[in-house]
């Protein structure tokens, strides 16, 4: 410090003011640097979650306490998704990593697996929600459940409370702060269930066609009925046959609405549209929200802005 206050008072009696700030700014980083060694780095928990609603469960239940990375971006396909070099990176620095299993993700599972250390805390979703709540997939032959179980608010409230029993396990210091944000957090998704049951009861028409069997969830909580899929399995795209199949399914039902999504190709939902009389309308849904769209970058949101599209379309 002594050879610090001597260089001082020479830049200060021979130097320019312009020079003098800058030498002293240079001078006294190595003690700021000390003084600071070991305070206010970033201790915060590294999660990884596959999809964004879970992510931004994460982040509800966390707060400022963690960083999450979510891997799937907005517009990307889930079940095919590639990883960055980036995101590999964090996943090996990641104290929790949260998925949402059931085969949304396929290529979670093995990747989760080789970048995990032993302390790292697992998080699947699909395993937090009760088995008797899950439904299969139709065209499965009986053995998929359907992923989508996010969809639904009551059962997110499964999944929050899993994410708030993992933080506890990776930080238990924090425990109490994530039991408290987690509580808070539940309490808003069962008014927005209440919201969504409120604005479901008034439609006026509950069948649809769904571009994947990711509504499931939602209308059986809201007394909507999903008659048909485009897709019965990922990737699956409908045949000329199925096509048509759904084309008389639609008259024959009296089904006015298709549900598309942002993140597939709407063409086939419009053929089918197109094929039914130019009666029905086909709508797009946003099932995994977007952190750069203001209508969409939190799961509250992203509810709402879709429970809007269908009383646009079903009310």
């Amino acid at each position: 410090m002594a050879l610090l206050k001597k260089s001082i008072d020479y830049i200060i009696a021979s130097a320019p003011a312009a020079l003098l700030a800058i030498a002293l700014v240079v001078l006294m980083l190595p003690v700021i640097a000390g003084c600071t060694d070991g305070e206010g780095s970033d201790d915060r928990l590294k999660v990884a979650a596959d999809i964004f609603p879970l992510a931004d469960f994460c982040a509800e239940v966390g707060g400022a306490l963690v960083e999450v990375e979510t891997l799937v971006p907005p517009g990307a396909t889930p079940h095919t998704f590639e990883l960055t070099t980036a995101q590999m990176r964090f996943l090996e620095e990641a104290d929790m990593l949260v998925s949402n299993g059931l085969d949304l993700t396929p290529w979670a599972e093995g990747i989760f697996t080789r970048t995990g250390g032993a302390g790292t805390v697992e998080v699947v979703a699909g395993e937090a929600v009760p088995e008797e709540e899950l439904v299969k997939i139709a065209g499965s032959g009986g053995g998929i459940y359907d992923p989508h179980v996010w969809l639904d608010p009551d059962l997110a409230m499964h999944i929050v409370e899993a994410i708030r029993d993992g933080m506890c396990e990776a930080d238990p210091e924090n425990a109490a702060v994530f039991r408290e944000n987690a509580e808070r957090y539940v309490a808003r998704l069962g008014e927005l269930d209440a919201r969504i049951a409120e604005e479901a009861a008034a439609f006026s028409t509950r069948k649809f066609i769904a571009f994947h069997s990711t509504w499931t969830y939602f209308a059986r909580r809201y007394g909507l009925e999903q008659v048909g899929v485009i897709e019965e399995l990922p990737g699956k795209e409908p045949s000329a046959g199925e096509i048509a199949e759904l084309v008389d399914m639609v008259e024959a039902r009296g089904v006015r609405v298709i549900f598309a999504e942002q993140q597939f190709n709407p063409r086939v939902a419009e053929t089918i549209a197109e094929e039914s009389g130019g009666e029905v309308v086909v709508k797009l849904l946003d099932p995994l929200g977007d952190p750069g769209d203001t209508r969409s970058d939190t799961y509250l949101k992203m509810m709402e802005r879709n429970v809007e599209i269908m009383k646009e379309a079903l009310g």
